[in-house]
């Protein structure tokens, strides 16, 4: 199954939320799921959120594995001080802890990316944090990406699949972050989803056609990992599309 939202579709619903781990304000915008309600669920879960300026998300782990893409404002994960490029991909696996997530005086706005509905973060800073860890191989990875100008992307010639993490072809359980690039109109088949977790398609430039449909800037596709590789199209301006692949879900 194919699960899919636009910004368009998404936006509308932003609304004001604390943080359960500070009591701080940001902004959150769900795109598929729903907010954690206590339980973990086999189904996707997107949403993108976006922090007050000079906010702090203190560290906490969680349930499943999870990719975040930082895509406007600025800020700082952990010990990378900056780490917007104007984009970064972070994955964390399950029971992983990491953070804090500290935006700078413009906000600091990323999408988190789940192939399961987590049950809520787990904050270190809280007592008992300990008693719900479990194994895990603990990998965190971090990669800036840049996007073309629009010349470049007009004008690019083939498709490319660009890996993002260093050594990721060597991940046993398909574990993997790529971008794709392709010029205005191009068609390609995306990586085979099957032997992993699925895949996440976040449209970063231009616009992504499948399934008789258009996916603008910061749209999101979920690919269950039952599904053929996806048949992508770009739009009449190019596409730059982030594929998010998680690991097999037996390991």
């Amino acid at each position: 199954m194919v699960h899919a939202m636009t910004g368009a579709q998404a936006l509308p619903g932003r609304r004001l939320i604390k943080s359960r781990g500070t009591g701080e304000e940001h902004w959150r915008t769900d795109f598929l799921g729903l907010r954690s309600d206590g339980q973990m669920k086999n189904a996707p879960q997107a949403f993108l959120i976006e922090m007050s300026p000079n906010e702090t998300i203190v560290p906490h782990f969680h349930e499943v594995d999870q990719f975040q893409v930082f895509v406007a404002g600025g800020g700082g994960l952990g010990r990378n001080n900056e780490i917007a490029h104007p984009i970064a991909v972070h994955y964390a696996d399950h029971h992983t802890g990491y953070g804090p997530i500290n935006a700078g005086p413009q906000g600091f706005s990323y999408f988190t990316l789940r192939a399961k509905t987590d049950s809520g973060a787990v904050y270190l800073h809280q007592p008992g944090y300990r008693e719900q860890l479990k194994p895990s191989k603990r990998r965190h990875r971090l990669a800036p990406v840049t996007l073309s100008t629009e010349p470049v992307l007009l004008n690019l010639s083939s498709a490319a699949l660009e890996p993002l993490f260093e050594g990721q072809q060597k991940e046993p359980d398909g574990l993997g972050a790529f971008m794709l690039r392709m010029g205005p109109n191009m068609q390609t088949a995306g990586p085979d989803p099957r032997g992993t977790g699925g895949q996440y398609y976040l449209v970063a430039n231009g616009s992504l056609e499948c399934n008789g449909k258009s996916y603008p800037a910061w749209s999101t596709v979920f690919i269950d990992p039952a599904e053929a590789p996806l048949e992508v199209r770009a739009g009449p301006q190019g596409l730059e599309a982030l594929i998010l692949q998680y690991a097999r879900q037996d390991s």
